[in-house]
Formats: structure tokens, sequence, C-alpha cells
């Protein structure tokens, strides 16, 4: 009786992860959609430094997104959470925020001082997120 409930719960588990998996794809489309829509706009553009970042910005998430999707791949597939997706996904963040607060910079120079700050909690983040990946991989390496 207990493995029937735990059966439908995994079928309930995937149906969910199957949703996601989805709305994710869907949102992949429509970014890829959007970037060839703004693409021309680059060559019309006044400040094309703005719309290069936007462009890069945009890449980005779908990288982030993709990579997202991977994760719930694996996890529909092996049913185990893997940790080191995530730590990329927040690495692409890190660098996706540091490439727009770089250009904000360039517009914004009474925030100078607080466009700083973010960028130095930025960078010891992606140090902490590249220092996991590799504790993960050396973990990993060691066990197989």
């Amino acid at each position: 009786m207990e493995k029937t409930n735990f059966d439908s719960l995994n079928v309930v588990e995937n149906i969910i992860y199957f949703i996601v998996a989805l709305l994710l794809v869907a949102s992949a489309i429509l970014l890829i959609y959007n970037e060839i829509i703004s693409f021309p706009a680059f060559f019309k553009a006044e400040n094309q430094v703005q719309t290069i970042i936007e462009i890069i910005s945009k890449t980005l998430l779908l990288i982030m997104v993709i990579e997202i999707l991977y994760t719930i791949r694996i996890t529909m597939k092996e049913h185990v959470l893997c940790a080191e997706p995530f730590l990329i996904v927040g690495l692409i963040a890190a660098i996706r925020r540091i490439l727009i607060v770089s250009v904000e910079t360039a517009y914004y120079q009474e925030k100078i001082n607080m466009y700083m700050l973010e960028i130095g909690v930025l960078s010891g983040m992606i140090l902490i997120f590249v220092f996991s990946i590799l504790l993960l991989r050396k973990t990993d390496n060691k066990s197989k």
C-alpha cells in the first residue's frame, strides 16, 4: 500500500517537473524570438553599447533558463537533485548583473559608490560559486 502512494507521488512529481520544463522551453523560445526581433534595432540605435548589453543580458538569461531546464531533466531522469547546475545559474546571474552594472555606471556617475559595492559583492559571490563548483567536481571524482 505504501509503495503505491510513493509511486503516485512520483507520477505527480514528474507531471509537475514536466509542466515546469514546458514553461521553461516556452520562456527560452520567447527569449530567442525577442532577441531576434531586437537584434536589428542594434543598427538603428543611438546608444549601441546599451543595445549590446541588452543582447548579452538576454543571451545570458537564455543560458540560465537552459541550465535550469537541464537540471529538471536530470532530476526527472535520475530522481536526484544536483547542486552544480544551480551554482552555474548563480554564476551566470552574477556575471550578467556585473555586465549590467558596468554599463549603468557609465550613465549614472552619482551612484558610483553603490555600484562599486555591488560589483565587489558580486565578485565575492562569483569566487564562492567557482570554489563550490570545483569542490563538487573534486568530490564527484573521488566518489567515482
